[in-house]
């Protein structure tokens, strides 16, 4: 199911810079600084003309503490979540190049395997909601991750790359990635080392920027091997998600948290107790995630 956004893009090309785009973006709106000013500070966003003109110049680009602003930004000028997000340089050091997947801690192996696929697709599809359930089974394992994911182009774009790891020691051929609707299953990479999975869901058609897509899949695990936590993660701001683990009541844990993280490996920026459901339920809401991980964790003695 697509949709397009009624309000026209920007023609800008994909590789344009933010300040390139943010310009464009202001130009079509007809809108001048001291009003988007305003309007920021109506909703509790306060940044100064002198900030929005060194953006729009290319002289600075917005920090990581501004993400809320341009999300706010989006919104205003009428352009695609994340499409202004998206061309914000990701802080690195000096001389590295950006790496795909860098808010965990498998990222390198997941590079490899996405240019074993189609490495440009990475980046052209931000998270609009993601609904996730994850069942654990009797033997303490993570059986079943079922997704229901809404999307929206940044940059013109036909499938969807997602990514599975499971428990140290596992055998990712034991890993399928199945479409449900809304997409078809295609090529598919795996790391033995980190026991990693890549695989493309070819959307029906190719987005252009501002389209929407609603996909259904799952990535089911056969390996057995008992787990303690699960991270959901998201390289870029702003995604509403849902994330449910569901217990078998043959084995339920004594504890479950909630987790939020800037990285996999990283300290808990939340460690809150859950209280399970009587049918063995879990889960977190997070209407608009930072980068990071939005995650559930359980101790099972």
């Amino acid at each position: 199911m697509v949709k397009s956004v009624e309000a026209p893009v920007p023609a800008v090309a994909a590789e344009a810079s933010f300040a390139d785009a943010l310009r464009q973006a202001i130009s079509r709106r007809g809108l001048a600084l001291n009003r988007i000013r305003t309007h920021l500070e109506d909703r509790g966003l306060h940044v100064g003309v002198a900030t929005l003109s060194t953006w729009q110049s290319g002289r600075r680009i917005p920090r990581e503490d501004s993400r809320a602003v341009i999300t706010a930004l989006e919104e205003l000028l009428q352009v695609p979540t994340g499409w202004l997000t998206v061309r914000i340089p990701a802080a690195r050091e000096p001389g590295t190049p950006p790496q795909p997947y860098a808010v965990v801690d498998y990222a390198e192996a997941l590079s490899r395997l996405l240019d074993r696929l189609r490495r440009d697709a990475h980046g052209r599809l931000r998270n609009v909601t993601v609904l996730e359930e994850v069942q654990i089974g009797a033997d303490r394992s993570a059986l079943r991750r079922r997704v229901i994911q809404s999307v929206v182009a940044v940059q013109p774009v036909d499938r969807l790359i997602i990514a599975h790891q499971g428990e140290t020691g596992c055998d990712a051929e034991q890993f399928t990635l199945r479409a449900v609707s809304g997409c078809r299953t295609g090529r598919i990479a795996r790391s033995p080392e980190c026991g990693a999975l890549l695989g493309e869901l070819l959307l029906d058609r190719v987005l252009a920027v501002g389209e929407t897509a609603v996909v259904h899949y799952e990535v089911e695990d056969r390996s057995g091997l008992p787990t303690t936590d699960f991270q959901r993660f998201s390289e870029w701001g702003g995604v509403h998600c849902v994330l449910e683990v569901q217990f078998d009541r043959a084995a339920l844990p004594v504890r479950v948290y909630e987790l939020r993280r800037r990285h996999t490996s990283g300290p808990n920026l939340v460690h809150r107790e859950l209280m399970l459901t009587p049918d063995g339920r879990a889960h977190v809401i997070e209407p608009s995630a930072d980068p990071g991980t939005v995650g559930i964790a359980w101790e099972w003695d």
